[in-house]
């Protein structure tokens, strides 16, 4: 076999543009000279991936820590000092930051570009708002389409006020959000009516006392995901609990009347839900990654603002078929601003 790192450069630049997972694409570094010419984020066109825990930021440094499921390890350093004492939400592979001022931007987090966001204090009822601490002021956001793909991109977020919604997603032109109490409503930002949105199905309630919904595409069809133990309940005068201990699966028709139907399987699916927009992966395209399983990060602020070491205790992986729990990473990471969560790795 002839040597590889005498490969020609125009041959190299189509192997590497074949490579679909991000983890391998960034292997391509550390081979030869010649290889590492070649692997430039413009050369890499796979998008489906394997979600990287972020890590919490350590003594308020620059940098910033991306576990891999595959390797069980530290897989990536990030210099990225544009998320320093931020509060971030993935959506697309990018990051939305809030900083303590305020002040929003999208920044991706492996290339380092920002795109700037209107001001908290522009958004509607700011004043009224029942949380006055702006890096805690939005706990979901979700965008249309990648802005390296779609310059005419929208973003949806959930922010403080009487907490109604829980999570969004976008499917077919429509966001889709979920409330506490399992109702499922459509909007269509591009529409004649922009700010109004239609009841499109309802869950029964029963299902939903004291849990937290999510909502995802998984397969082609929508699921709502209900996780039960995440919220606070208090122990006694001075000590509050809360551990993730049941998932259930609903799934739901958006177009005949608002059926849904009680699933008890993801098949070769695998779910990652948390502070991230909410995706689905095919598990069976991936080496380390168990299918028909839910993998969750610590994502309620009403639950870890009162513990000491902040968010990072209730992650893990829990399996729908025994509905076992196990640990998603054997470190430790705390944070009471930006706790662990799922970031889609992407390049520009």
């Amino acid at each position: 076999m002839g040597n590889w790192a005498e490969l020609g450069e125009d041959l190299l630049g189509l192997i590497v543009k074949r490579v679909a997972l991000y983890e391998v694409f960034l292997s391509f570094h550390g081979v030869c000279r010649a290889w590492h010419s070649v692997a430039v984020d413009g050369n890499f066109k796979g998008y489906e991936q394997i979600p990287w825990l972020m890590l919490s930021e350590k003594d308020n440094g620059n940098e910033c820590q991306f576990v891999s499921l595959r390797k069980g390890s530290v897989i990536r350093t990030v210099n990225l000092p544009e998320a320093r004492g931020k509060r971030c939400l993935e959506t697309l592979g990018w990051l939305v930051t809030i900083s303590e001022d305020g002040d929003m931007n999208l920044l991706h987090p492996f290339s380092r570009v920002q795109i700037g966001l209107p001001h908290i204090t522009t958004f509607k009822d700011y004043e009224d708002g029942r949380m006055k601490n702006n890096i805690i002021f939005m706990q979901k956001a979700v965008l249309s389409s990648r802005p390296e793909d779609n310059a005419d991109f929208a973003l949806m977020v959930i922010y403080s006020g009487n907490g109604a919604f829980c999570d969004i997603i976008f499917h077919k032109g429509l966001f889709y959000g979920v409330t506490f109490g399992g109702k499922v409503f459509a909007c269509d930002v591009w529409g004649p009516h922009p700010t109004m949105a239609r009841l499109v199905v309802h869950v029964v309630d029963e299902y939903f006392k004291g849990k937290k919904p999510y909502i995802v595409e998984s397969a082609g069809a929508i699921l709502v995901v209900v996780r039960d133990g995440s919220l606070p309940f208090v122990v006694d005068d001075s000590s509050i609990e809360y551990e993730t201990c049941d998932f259930q699966l609903f799934e739901v028709d958006l177009r005949n009347g608002g059926e849904w139907v009680e699933k008890t399987s993801l098949g070769e699916n695998a779910l990652f839900l948390g502070d991230n927009a909410s995706v689905s992966v095919d598990a069976s395209r991936y080496r380390g990654i168990k299918a028909n399983c839910i993998y969750y990060t610590d994502d309620c602020w009403e639950s870890y603002n009162d513990v000491k070491q902040g968010g990072g205790n209730d992650m893990g992986i829990f399996e729908l078929e025994d509905e076992s729990l196990m640990p998603c990473y054997n470190g430790e990471s705390f944070s009471p601003i930006c706790p662990p969560m799922w970031v889609n790795p992407s390049s520009l």
